[in-house]
């Protein structure tokens, strides 16, 4: 058992997570594992693969994300929005290079091969857009010089508190 006490890293974590997200997320990984071994060895046998191909490659990448999950659930908030930042751009970057460099499948251009791996870089972009504008929302609700604070001509929205006192 883990002791409140501890002052470790780990123990740190361990007492501020929510551990019902948790609970609920390992859930809907084996949920997924159980439901790619029921429906994938068909799909695996009519395209000439082996039966588990894609369960083994579904539990592959679980294998993979769980560390990565955990990973950032140690970040704080700061690293999270630098990490965040970093996603978005890198993201943005290859979703501009995906119409040119993609391999085109049934008339689209939304993948990309990196290091032999098929993936769609605006599924990256998009959690990075949401924990960047999540941020400045916060901020804009925070600091008055925010540019979501004011209305075209310049004016400050009358719903907000000035800083002197009434």
């Amino acid at each position: 058992m883990i002791s409140r006490a501890q002052r470790t890293p780990f123990g740190e974590w361990w007492w501020t997570v929510d551990k019902l997200t948790l609970a609920a997320t390992g859930a809907l990984m084996l949920a997924g594992v159980v439901l790619s071994l029921a429906a994938s060895p068909p799909v695996a046998g009519r395209l000439g693969l082996e039966p588990f191909f894609f369960v083994n490659r579904h539990i592959f990448y679980l294998l993979v994300s769980i560390p990565i999950m955990i990973g950032v659930s140690f970040l704080t908030p700061r690293q999270i929005r630098r990490l965040a930042m970093v996603v978005f751009a890198v993201s943005l970057i290859l979703v501009a290079l995906t119409p040119e460099f993609g391999p085109e499948i049934k008339g689209a251009r939304r993948w990309l091969v990196i290091f032999g791996m098929n993936m769609q870089p605006s599924e990256f972009l998009k959690p990075a857009f949401v924990i960047l504008i999540a941020w400045l929302f916060g901020e804009s609700a925070k600091r008055a010089d925010m540019p979501a604070n004011g209305d075209k001509n310049g004016a400050k929205n009358p719903n907000q508190q000035s800083g002197r006192s009434h």
